[in-house]
């Protein structure tokens, strides 16, 4: 995973596909940029969601040594994480005047994947995405560049948290994947 060009294609995928699924927050109102200037996101936008990629992504080699080692299954498929994630944010967006409701059924989904196919690596993953990424949106929408319509506590919305748990099986299975990792 170490290898420059697995780090850019992180980056792009991460640039790309952030981006992209940032879109459904600005077109269902979720959130307002400051200084838009294409399709409503700003120019960083894409930087941001790149960098995250990265930091998620390769974070995951410490998260499997801290959980035990890589004796932990893979993903069955790279496409059903990355289906959860999609239509996690997908449930921010279109849900977004029942917030309450969006945490309780990604939390659900988030439990029911875990008991499906427990991994330790997984499970704190998660506890640290849902920590750590709205702790940083939360910094970020304090220096106004952007803000929730409907911020909770530190001000961000109150199912952000549990949006980052399906963050980290994403990222997870591009990790899994990019380092060649099988089923146990």
């Amino acid at each position: 995973m170490e290898r420059f060009s697995a780090q850019v294609l992180v980056f792009l995928l991460g640039a790309v596909v952030g981006t992209l699924l940032d879109q459904i927050h600005v077109r269902s109102g979720v959130l307002a940029y400051a200084h838009p200037v294409l399709f409503g996101q700003a120019a960083w936008v894409p930087v941001v969601f790149g960098s995250g990629g990265l930091l998620l992504v390769n974070g995951q080699r410490f998260l499997l040594a801290l959980a035990g080692g890589d004796g932990e299954p893979a993903a069955r498929s790279f496409a059903t994480p990355a289906l959860l994630f999609v239509g996690a944010y997908l449930l921010t967006g279109l849900g977004a005047e029942r917030p309450l409701l969006v945490l309780g059924l990604l939390v659900a989904v988030w439990v029911a994947r875990l008991a499906r196919a427990p991994g330790r690596d997984l499970a704190l993953a998660g506890v640290a995405f849902a920590l750590g990424g709205p702790l940083y949106e939360a910094m970020l929408s304090a220096t106004g560049a952007f803000a929730y319509r409907r911020p909770g506590a530190l001000g961000v919305p109150c199912w952000l948290p549990a949006l980052y748990l399906h963050a980290a099986g994403f990222t997870r299975a591009i990790y899994l994947e990019l380092t060649g990792r099988q089923d146990a």
